[in-house]
């Protein structure tokens, strides 16, 4: 599933954080940014500490505005972590 601000692109959601739902997505996004401590890591290839955490903050953000997934991304994520297993 992808997250879009207005017309842009501004990350992908995994199957795992659409289950979770939009505030659960929001917490995992955090939790993300807390374990790596403002270090994008590999991902980041080189990118400032402090725009990496601004873009992961805008991420959750957009997330908690959000009131629920569609249905048919919900579905999307079951069949995709059953295909996993």
């Amino acid at each position: 599933m992808r997250l879009f601000s207005g017309g842009t692109l501004v990350g992908e959601i995994c199957p795992e954080c659409v289950l979770a739902g939009p505030a659960g997505a929001a917490g995992k996004v955090r939790a993300l940014m807390a374990a790596r401590g403002g270090d994008p890591g590999e991902e980041g290839m080189g990118e400032d500490p402090s725009a990496w955490e601004s873009r992961m903050e805008e991420r959750a953000r957009l997330l908690e505005a959000t009131s629920s997934f569609s249905l048919a991304a919900r579905q999307a994520a079951v069949r995709e972590t059953r295909e996993r297993r």
